[in-house]
């Protein structure tokens, strides 16, 4: 669409400048149309950009948009991300690095009524000990159950377990806390 919208605007702003057979009123209105098309591109990709900054508007990306947006974050506060999530990944989506610090983070997008469970935890934890990260961090638009919480409470001293759920996202989204 953007190929076409500058191949559109260039024959309009040619039409327009030199006006052949009396058709400037064309390349006006071409150049019109594009800069009307221009501006609507860029109210919804600010609309959607404000929505990401919500937990509303983060339940309703796909899963694959939420982990790309906390991937986002992460690089916002100084971290180089790998993406690794989709099928397969492990248990970690994300795996973060800045100087000798490693992350480990696993997303899940949920409704706010869901909970993640102490076996999602597990995993999460199990592999961020297996890939020697540092620390195992949980992003959720839901919540984390009590027996996760209970579980995480009894680990030995080893790699940091931390959780971001639903009470502290949106201020994740906003830029307001770093991760």
């Amino acid at each position: 669409m953007t190929r076409s919208l500058l191949t559109l605007t260039a024959i309009s702003a040619a039409v327009a400048y030199l006006d052949p057979a009396g058709y400037r009123w064309a390349g006006i209105a071409g150049v019109a149309f594009v800069a009307l098309m221009v501006a609507r591109k860029l109210r919804s990709a600010f609309k959607q950009r404000s929505a990401r900054r919500t937990l509303q508007g983060l339940r309703l990306l796909h899963p694959d948009d939420f982990e790309a947006e906390v991937a986002r974050w992460l690089r916002r506060d100084g971290w180089h991300v790998e993406h690794r999530g989709g099928t397969g990944d492990g248990g970690i989506d994300i795996l973060a690095r800045r100087r000798k610090e490693t992350l480990a983070v696993q997303c899940k997008r949920y409704a706010e009524s869901a909970a993640v469970s102490a076996a999602q935890v597990r995993d999460l934890y199990g592999a961020a000990v297996a890939t020697g990260a540092t620390a195992a961090v949980l992003i959720t638009t839901g919540r984390v159950s009590g027996p996760a919480v209970a579980w995480a409470e009894t680990l030995p001293p080893g790699p940091a377990l931390t959780f971001h759920d639903l009470n502290c996202l949106g201020n994740l989204a906003a830029g307001n806390t770093r991760l």
